[in-house]
């Protein structure tokens, strides 16, 4: 009897360290599962961290500069343009020096053609690189005889006309009078920034130079 309970004693403490092993080692298993999710949780912080580091962050203020920049650029461009115009050089009154002018106000606006005609339209002096100045001149006469008929009915005769064509080119003519002469100055330029007292700047030059010339030629 003693040796019967002996074994059934032994049997069931067989049993509870089976047991015991069992659970322990689905605990492990568990506790290996979760050391393992851990791992991956931390190599994927860690690579995101990684592209972090070696990708450079765009400021939140960029974008706004980028507008701003984008906004302002046209009216800096002008304001320059306007300085640059002011500032053309030439004193006598011969017609080298008309042709100098012309061509300083062709490198500093950056125009392609620039073209003086008389109030017939007639050419009076052009910048070196000037091109198809018949048609220019037509454009300025067209202008001429425009500001002489809204004048007529009573309106205020405008004084400057812009044409943009299919070519991305823009020709402005502006209309300016020389003691009691009417002129005009036609200038062409690419893209669509100029504005219709874009020139006016340089008409302060023009003036002195061509009163020194009527000058010049009445001695």
């Amino acid at each position: 009897m003693t040796l019967l309970i002996s074994l059934l004693a032994l049997s069931a403490a067989l049993m509870f360290l089976a047991c015991g092993y069992l659970v322990g080692i689905r605990k492990g298993d568990a506790a290996r599962d979760n050391l393992r999710a851990l791992n991956r949780g931390f190599a994927k912080e860690i690579a995101q961290l990684r592209q972090r580091a070696t990708t450079p962050e765009v400021p939140a203020g960029d974008g706004l500069r980028a507008a701003l920049h984008d906004i302002l650029s046209p009216l800096v461009q002008r304001e320059r343009l306007s300085y640059e115009l002011s500032r053309l050089e030439g004193s006598g009154g011969h017609q080298r020096d008309l042709t100098a002018i012309l061509d300083q106000m062709a490198d500093k606006g950056n125009f392609s053609s620039v073209l003086l005609t008389d109030a017939q339209g007639w050419r009076v002096a052009a910048s070196s690189a000037t091109q198809d100045s018949e048609r220019l001149g037509a454009t300025a006469s067209l202008l001429l005889l425009m500001a002489d008929r809204i004048a007529s009915s009573g309106s205020p005769a405008p004084m400057s006309l812009m044409l943009y064509d299919t070519a991305n080119s823009t020709t402005l003519c502006r209309i300016f009078q020389v003691d009691s002469h009417r002129m005009t100055l036609t200038v062409v330029a690419r893209g669509a920034d100029l504005t219709p007292a874009a020139i006016d700047p340089a008409l302060v030059k023009l003036n002195a130079v061509l009163l020194s010339k009527d000058a010049a030629a009445a001695t």
